[in-house]
């Protein structure tokens, strides 16, 4: 059991925890389907700043669908557009039913930096959405982790202090920050992992 307060809030990360994604298996995805190069669909669309941008929320639905005619050449339409730009995760099965377990015994909600295409296209696939009682999602918030304000912004939300919270994320700058933030932060590397770290600081029996 941990030695700090007992948790009262675990925060799950989406991608590549929840669902997992190959950045580079997108990018060839959708150069194959524009019939462009691969290197052209990843200076348009990893541009660091037009990420930022993505995540929050100042480039919305419509507006990506633009950069997509106007610098990726495409024609089609909106709809195929959408498939074209979610449908690219795959759920991770035992760390689904794992936020499920947690949810029974403590208050569990989504923290992620996101898109609103890719979040619409999320809610209406995956169960694990309906475990969670609240999201802290970037897009709609403004800010984006590693930022503190986000993290300050999901503890209000959930009504709870920092130590009193669990964050769970892939990556080390986001965890890092958390645990600035006086979060208990978990970087995530698997679900067995994940389960045994939340056994020790007492989420989980």
């Amino acid at each position: 059991m941990s030695l700090n307060a007992p948790p009262k809030a675990v925060f799950f990360d989406i991608g590549n925890v929840l669902l997992h994604f190959d950045l580079t298996a997108i990018i060839t995805r959708i150069a194959a389907a524009l019939g462009c190069r691969r290197i052209k669909v990843a200076r348009s669309l990893l541009d660091t700043k037009r990420i930022s941008a993505l995540e929050r929320g100042k480039i919305g639905s419509e507006e990506l669908y633009r950069i997509f005619q106007e610098e990726l050449g495409y024609s089609g339409t909106f709809t195929r557009f959408r498939k074209l730009w979610c449908d690219n995760f795959s759920l991770d099965r035992r760390t689904a039913a794992l936020l499920k377990e947690v949810s029974r015994q403590v208050p569990t909600y989504l923290l992620s930096n996101t898109h609103a295409l890719h979040y619409d296209f999320i809610k209406t696939r995956y169960a694990f959405i309906k475990c969670v009682r609240g999201v802290a999602l970037s897009h709609e918030l403004g800010m984006r982790k590693p930022e503190p304000r986000i993290f300050k912004a999901a503890l209000k939300m959930a009504g709870v202090r920092p130590a009193q919270a669990v964050f769970i994320d892939d990556l080390e700058p986001n965890v890092a920050a958390a645990r600035r933030a006086g979060l208990q932060a978990i970087r995530y590397r698997g679900p067995e992992d994940l389960r045994r770290r939340l056994r020790s600081l007492g989420v989980l029996d």
